[in-house]
């Protein structure tokens, strides 16, 4: 069953003008993001009165850890076999075959990692964090989402993920009420609802792909050469998202960590319009790009994401006390973070998109530039602010670095166009 095609067939759908449907897909997307950081906030709640506030700090530093290794499993695999499928829908089954083999083996080199790490380090409830990063293998089932992200049609995978978000704070809720008190066991509740939800999301996408058998994969050569680029790429960016835990950590110690991940919680809600509406046009700018119109494309999207983002972060900013006070009064040490946070939230809804575009173009050694340009002033801000501001200097590094790869991803983009011309 072929991949349909997603050209676009009304010409108010011009490539230059964002197409409905990629508004639709982003409002399904924000919809279940929603109800998944609503169920994750749920969760904190629910264990910010029953952990330590030192487990509680470990927790959310082991939760940060998995979101970068997720980025590690896929390692580009994801969108590239997506942006060859958008170019080509003919590419979409020997791309698939090749994609999941190279999952496979980076989540078997993961789940080998954490292991390790768990039999040194967490020798006293280790054996759960061992077994929570086994939920990393479900993500070669993810792939299964190819047909809907290529039709960009996200109902049904969001539906099934807002599942797997509320399997997550069931599982998390039972445990709690047996009483246990240590946070590797919570960990472990909420990858079993992840890796539900990706078993779901195979089950119900595989139908809408097209036919491996007797398909022989993509060259894994060439496969490689464009997803791993891109694929460090985004590792880079789930770095410099999250590696303040690692300064914050050090220098403050776990409590500090846990005051500081829910205001990062809360800043992830802010970016979700931007981040989302980006994700979902990247078929349309990939076929803008083929086009040679790809700039002015990225730049539509970008106009109208900025504006949503200029909204969002003046709504939630006289909210901040009374946010963070949900989750106890210790939190309120965080307001002036998430200050820093919410103007990063901001920054993000300006370069989401044209960090996507770039992308689309299939530049995938910009795309890495970019990132670790970003991942460098993290780094950076992080080793000078973090030691004098504590986690006030990781929320301004984190701002640093968004305005930094949004201007970088502008110039790239205008480079590009100028030397199609």
């Amino acid at each position: 069953m072929p991949i349909a095609d997603a050209s676009p067939q009304d010409p108010s759908e011009a490539p230059l003008r964002v197409p409905r449907r990629v508004w639709g897909a982003a409002s399904w997307l924000i919809g279940g993001r929603l109800v998944g950081s609503g169920c994750t906030l749920l969760t904190l709640l629910a264990l910010t009165g029953h952990l330590s506030d030192a487990d509680f700090g470990r927790l959310t530093f082991w939760l940060a850890v998995f979101l970068v290794l997720d980025g590690v499993v896929d390692f580009g695999a994801g969108q590239i076999s997506l942006q060859r499928a958008a170019a080509d829908p003919a590419a979409a089954a020997p791309n698939l075959r090749t994609a999941r083999r190279a999952r496979t083996l980076s989540a078997s080199a993961v789940v080998l990692t954490v292991a390790g790490v768990a039999a040194t380090f967490e020798a006293g409830d280790g054996i759960y964090l061992a077994l929570a990063a086994l939920y990393h293998f479900s993500h070669v089932l993810e792939l299964s989402t190819l047909g809907w992200k290529s039709r960009i049609a996200w109902r049904s995978p969001v539906l099934v993920r807002a599942g797997a978000a509320a399997a997550s704070l069931l599982f998390v809720l039972v445990l709690r009420e047996t009483g246990e008190d240590r946070p590797m066991p919570f960990l472990l509740a909420i990858a079993a609802g992840s890796t539900l939800g990706n078993l779901s999301l195979h089950l119900a996408g595989r139908r809408g792909l097209p036919s491996v058998r007797g398909v022989d994969p993509a060259p894994i050569g060439s496969f490689l050469a464009a997803s791993i680029p891109m694929g460090a790429a985004a590792v880079f960016q789930q770095l410099y998202f999250h590696v303040d835990n690692v300064f914050v950590r050090a220098l403050e110690g776990d409590e500090a960590v846990g005051h500081y991940n829910v205001a990062v919680r809360i800043m992830s809600l802010a970016i979700m319009g931007g981040v989302f509406a980006s994700s979902a046009a990247l078929p349309w700018l990939a076929r803008a790009h083929a086009e040679g119109k790809g700039l002015a494309a990225a730049l539509r999207l970008a106009g109208a994401s900025t504006a949503l983002g200029l909204v969002v972060a003046l709504g939630l900013i006289p909210l901040r006390e009374t946010l963070l006070g949900l989750f106890g009064e210790g939190f309120l040490v965080a307001s002036h973070s998430l200050l820093w946070l919410l103007a990063a939230a901001f920054a993000v809804h300006v370069g989401a998109p044209l960090m996507t575009a770039v992308v689309a173009a299939g530049r995938s050694q910009t795309l890495l530039g970019i990132a670790s340009a970003g991942l460098a002033v993290n780094l950076l801000g992080n080793a000078l602010l973090v030691p004098p501001r504590g986690m006030d200097g990781a929320a301004i590094a984190t701002f640093m670095t968004e305005a930094v790869v949004a201007a970088l991803a502008l110039l790239a983009l205008i480079k590009g166009a100028r030397q199609i011309r």
